[in-house]
């Protein structure tokens, strides 16, 4: 993938403004995630969770990936009651499009009626399977957020085939959604507009780059971080963990957000105990181009800590007796953000959630192979192998993926059938591992009392 790391000079941000508010989620909330590939695989879902859970730690809710690669919306309504009714959801995002807008509607090279009728007919076939799917979530008595479709990039300058059009199409899907969203009381949540002025700005510096992969489709970390994002941001949530400010002349009457401030002492310096009620979100290293995309830092994530008439010098910071920083009295004046710094307690901490999280994700991985399998695959083998006999199972399913063999899906396919006969046995405790996780999280994530201290560093002589 040829992504661009931009430089300082060249850095732009895109913030969003004042968009429509998508209410949070609730303490208790049974979260779906419909999608496709870029939900089945893709980061941004598990980012907003860690968000919660760092930000909100007494605020628990569970999500359940309903993502599978290649699927539409059409497909999805197939797998509705096996793959997310069984869930007893009661909030529902869906982000269908991509494989909606067929690829063969573009192709230059086919019958010309094609370009004409064939995104004619898609976009009448996913509108009407995405009303079907919304009626039979609001059955449910779900509440619905739609996410627009995330982008195709059809503007790079890439080594893959463009399928030139596909993303206008998406964006014709984007507008029947706003305009469907009233009749179903749901809510917006724009990925498409927010990625291609993203894409714009990297394209106008490097027509190569892209805020997707090489493929044109699927974000890579930087992307899903984009777009979560865009959803947090959507849903009004607040850019501070903590914040702490102190004024030398007024040492007792510390300044304080989403913290309790508890022994103050000042000794040649700054001495105080400190409970956050919120810790940093943990930005994963391959997450942090989007950082120069987007302002997630500034507008999300700010644990600040700010001492005013300091005197002159260098001072050093340290958390529990761990040292994290050194500051001049002037930056120290002016505020820091520790949501960035990793040697922080707090940030420990975090990472300690993103670990438990990611095993998580882990049993969410063979989860959906699971279904994946089921959904794709045993569904058309005729007649249908029995579930409870493992050898005819395997024989029949495997017959289906050779049929595949020298397409370019084929590796992929056979990965997902491998994993679905080695997972399928395990589907209950699988389930029952995920949920426990989930609980292990909201235990783990609770900020604890920390004891800060701020010396003067001694000049030499």
């Amino acid at each position: 993938m040829k992504l661009i790391v931009l430089t300082l000079p060249f850095m732009f941000l895109i913030s969003i403004g004042s968009p429509a508010q998508v209410p949070p989620f609730k303490i208790g909330d049974r979260v779906t995630f419909i999608g496709d590939s870029i939900t089945h695989g893709g980061g941004y879902h598990p980012n907003i969770y860690l968000y919660y859970a760092t930000r909100f730690p007494s605020h628990p809710f569970f999500t359940y990936n309903c993502g599978i690669s290649g699927d539409t919306a059409h497909g999805t309504n197939k797998r509705f009651e096996m793959d997310i009714a069984v869930h007893k959801p009661n909030v529902a995002t869906i982000m269908l499009g991509m494989n909606d807008a067929w690829a063969w509607c573009f192709d230059k090279n086919g019958p010309p009626q094609n370009l004409v009728e064939g995104p004619k007919t898609a976009f009448k076939t996913y509108t009407n399977a995405m009303e079907q799917l919304a009626t039979a979530l609001k059955e449910l008595d779900c509440r619905l957020i739609f996410i627009t479709p995330s982008i195709y990039d059809q503007t790079a300058e890439l080594e893959r085939y463009n399928a030139f059009g596909k993303n206008d199409l998406l964006g014709k899907f984007s507008e029947h959604l706003k305009s469907i969203a009233p009749k179903f009381d749901a809510t917006i949540i724009d990925f498409h507009e927010r990625m291609n002025k993203v894409n714009a700005k990297l394209q106008a510096e490097d027509p190569s780059a892209t805020v997707v992969g090489p493929d044109r489709v699927h974000p890579g970390p930087a992307g899903h971080f984009v777009m979560s994002y865009a959803f947090l941001k959507a849903q009004g949530l607040p850019s501070v963990v903590s914040s702490i400010k102190f004024d030398m002349k007024k040492l007792y009457s510390v300044e304080q957000e989403n913290c309790s401030i508890g022994v103050i002492i000042e000794k040649a310096g700054l001495f105080f105990t400190c409970l956050e009620k919120a810790l940093p979100f943990p930005v994963a290293q391959d997450q942090r181009q989007a950082l120069d995309w987007v302002p997630f830092q500034q507008e999300l994530n700010q644990q600040t800590f700010r001492v005013t008439n300091l005197a002159e010098g260098t001072y050093q910071l340290s958390i529990d007796d761990m040292v994290v920083g050194q500051y001049d009295a002037a930056i120290l004046a002016r505020g820091i953000n520790l949501a960035e710094n990793e040697k922080t307690p707090q940030y420990q901490q975090a990472l300690t959630v993103r670990q438990v999280l990611n095993k998580k994700l882990a049993i969410t991985a063979k989860l959906r192979s699971i279904m994946h399998a089921r959904h794709t695959m045993l569904n058309k083998i005729k007649p249908q192998p029995n579930l409870d006999d493992p050898e005819a199972l395997k024989t029949a399913l495997m017959a289906h993926v050779e049929k595949s063999k020298g397409e370019s899906w084929y590796g992929y396919i056979k990965s997902q059938a491998e994993a679905f006969l080695e997972h399928f046995p395990n589907e209950e405790a699988l389930r029952a591992e995920e949920e426990k996780l989930m609980q292990e999280i909201w235990t783990i994530n609770k900020p604890q009392t920390h004891q800060w201290t701020l010396r003067p560093i001694q000049k030499e002589c």
